[in-house]
């Protein structure tokens, strides 16, 4: 194929295992690297500014990762039509699905940010931030909103490359936000004095020139990816099934982060203790849940173009080699466990509040020791989006939601901390058995006799 991209990485052949493992590995030393700078971003602030400002920045975690994978959901659901183009060899489909993902990213990236500013006011109320935190909450919460075109941006970068099979580069770009955002960390709450304020900005301020830097980067190198005015003329259905995949994958995001947000609304009722306990605890259980979101990415785009190929064995046996790939990180993720969580605890949020760890500790027993149902419903998850069965993962979501809102309202209250330790292992539990039946009622899509749903591959032959 002329002028592809050096990094693109056809997944319809050669061993699944293989391909698998070579576009999984940079997605996950970049979310591993995201979740370290999480930790050294939740370090810094712990440190420097102590308990008070770590719960400021806690209070609003659920709230913040709701927007990030809202807009994580809806890239990475409209890049699935452009896998699905690349799948099956079409590069005049290739370069209208990236010009219209550039688009609806674009206007919906506005929408977000409008609505969750005028908003921001009453969200922090709902979720019950202690009076003597609003203000820092606060803002945080605004710059970081007011940052969400930007990390939209980056986002929507990383998804056009990966969509092509290139999950290298944006580890690349991953690495340089990370390390900026890190000296940005240092600067704006040491010397500069900015507080939380500081955390939020250099969050900001650094994806910013790494979406810049990325636009760069793939106008330069992808002519796969370039588009013009020509592409915007394309059928409403072509639009409206795109923009629907998007969307879905937001939802399915949105509604288990609204869930969230609500179960950090009654730990924020808790106090303290509880909240700085709760973000220390979810920075450390990120790191080991990252393999099985990072899975679930790559096996949505390896089963979207061999979907559009026609190859429904192939995605099948995918599916299988991630949840194997996946059982090898838990075993790593026990060793840590049970060796050095109360250190690691320690380490992160700076605290020496005995209450502080040992609740920390408590959170991650709970979590890590329950990662396999997680792992394979996010797996199975994504594979059937990769497949346009949209309807049952976000139904899936919606159970999460459920759990979430039954343990935040009626269990917490009762039971405490504990209660929310276990939320989401149960949750998982349940989502996950819904899933497979999903996936068993959709069984016969995993063979090659089904039809696929692009045409035979045509157009961008070498």
């Amino acid at each position: 194929m002329d002028g592809k991209g050096k990094h693109v990485l056809d997944m319809t052949k050669g061993s699944p295992a293989r391909l698998l493992l070579r576009f999984t590995l940079p997605l996950f030393f970049g979310n591993l690297l995201q979740q370290l700078y999480n930790l050294a971003d939740t370090s810094i602030a712990g440190h420097l500014l102590g308990d008070t400002a770590l719960s400021q920045i806690g209070a609003t975690a659920a709230l913040y990762s709701l927007i990030i994978n809202a807009a994580f959901g809806l890239n990475n659901g409209l890049a699935l039509t452009v896998s699905r183009c690349f799948g099956a060899m079409d590069e005049k489909k290739v370069k209208e699905a990236s010009c219209w993902m550039t688009l609806l990213s674009g206007i919906s990236a506005l929408f977000l940010t409008a609505g969750f500013l005028l908003m921001r006011h009453t969200l922090l109320s709902a979720m019950q931030v202690p009076e003597h935190m609003l203000e820092g909450a606060t803002g945080y919460l605004t710059i970081i909103l007011a940052g969400i075109p930007l990390m939209m941006a980056y986002n929507l970068e990383a998804g056009l490359l990966q969509a092509v099979g290139d999950s290298s580069t944006p580890l690349l770009f991953l690495f340089f936000s990370s390390v900026l955002n890190v000296i940005l960390d240092f600067l704006f709450m040491g010397p500069l004095a900015m507080g939380v304020r500081g955390a939020a900005a250099a969050t900001v301020l650094a994806q910013g020139v790494s979406a810049a830097f990325g636009m760069a980067y793939i106008v330069r190198n992808y002519p796969l990816l370039r588009f013009g005015a020509a592409q915007l003329s394309v059928k409403r259905d072509f639009v409206f099934q795109m923009y629907w995949a998007g969307l879905s994958m937001a939802l399915m995001g949105t509604v288990y982060n609204i869930g969230s947000v609500i179960l950090q609304s009654s730990i924020n009722a808790l106090g303290t203790v509880y909240i700085a306990a709760q973000i220390g605890g979810r920075r450390l259980a990120e790191l080991f849940y990252t393999p099985g979101l990072v899975l679930g990415t790559s096996v949505a785009t390896y089963s979207s173009q061999n979907f559009g190929a026609g190859y429904g064995a192939r995605i099948k046996k995918g599916i299988w080699t991630a949840l194997l790939l996946y059982a090898v990180w838990w075993g790593i993720a026990l060793l840590f466990l049970f060796l050095l969580a109360p250190q690691a605890v320690q380490l992160i949020t700076g605290s020496h509040n005995p209450q502080v760890v040992s609740n920390a500790v408590l959170y991650l027993k709970a979590g890590i020791t329950m990662i396999p149902p997680m792992a394979a419903l996010v797996i199975l998850r994504n594979a059937l989006q990769g497949m346009q069965h949209s309807i049952s993962p976000l139904i899936c979501s919606t159970l999460e939601l459920a759990g979430k809102v039954i343990f935040a309202f009626f269990l917490v209250p009762v039971w405490g901390y504990p209660a929310v330790c276990i939320c989401e292992p149960v949750t998982w539990v349940i989502c996950f058995v819904f899933i497979l039946g999903a996936c068993m009622m959709h069984k016969a899509e995993f063979t090659d006799e089904t039809a696929a749903c692009l045409p035979t591959k045509t157009n961008m032959a070498s």
